[in-house]
């Protein structure tokens, strides 16, 4: 489990705009529920090479209701903790270790999605490089699958 990475090598955070006020719990659910379907062929090739080198492969669960207590998976994401403003999962291996936090603004309107990646060797800093564009394409995609007619994910400046 991840929930105090060390150090924090890579972050970046997304937010959208939510069509009504909600907690932390119903945002994640929302997000993860609605996964684009293309979601799950992109990471069924990533397990096809990232198993190989040691890499943890994802369950393949999409499409399915999301078991947000502590503990439960979610493709790559193992639950840590919930709270009504603050949803935190993780995951590591032996090559990097990652956070992801689901949150929602004091007011419910509005939602973002943090990702923190520790590098635990080379391989894991040579991997998150291939990865990268990759995580900057799907984690909007994904951030905004609920609401895509309401609203879009854009980067947080600053961030990381």
């Amino acid at each position: 489990m991840t929930k105090n990475l060390r150090r924090v090598d890579y972050a970046d955070k997304y937010a959208v705009d939510l069509p009504e006020r909600m907690d932390a719990p119903r945002f994640c659910s929302l997000i993860l529920e609605a996964a684009p379907r293309w979601l799950d062929l992109v990471l069924s090739m990533r397990d096809s090479v990232a198993g190989r080198v040691g890499f943890n492969t994802q369950e393949r669960n999409y499409g399915k209701l999301v078991d947000l207590a502590p503990g439960g998976k979610f493709g790559p994401l193992v639950v840590q903790s919930v709270s009504p403003e603050r949803v935190v999962c993780g995951d590591a291996d032996k090559h990097l270790a990652f956070r992801a936090t689901f949150e929602i603004d004091s007011v419910g309107q509005r939602g973002s999605f943090t990702t923190e990646v520790q590098f635990v060797d080379a391989v894991g800093r040579a991997y998150f490089t291939l990865v990268k564009p990759f995580h900057k394409l799907v984690i909007p995609a994904l951030i905004s699958a609920p609401f895509s007619a309401r609203a879009s994910a854009e980067s947080i400046p600053g961030f990381g």
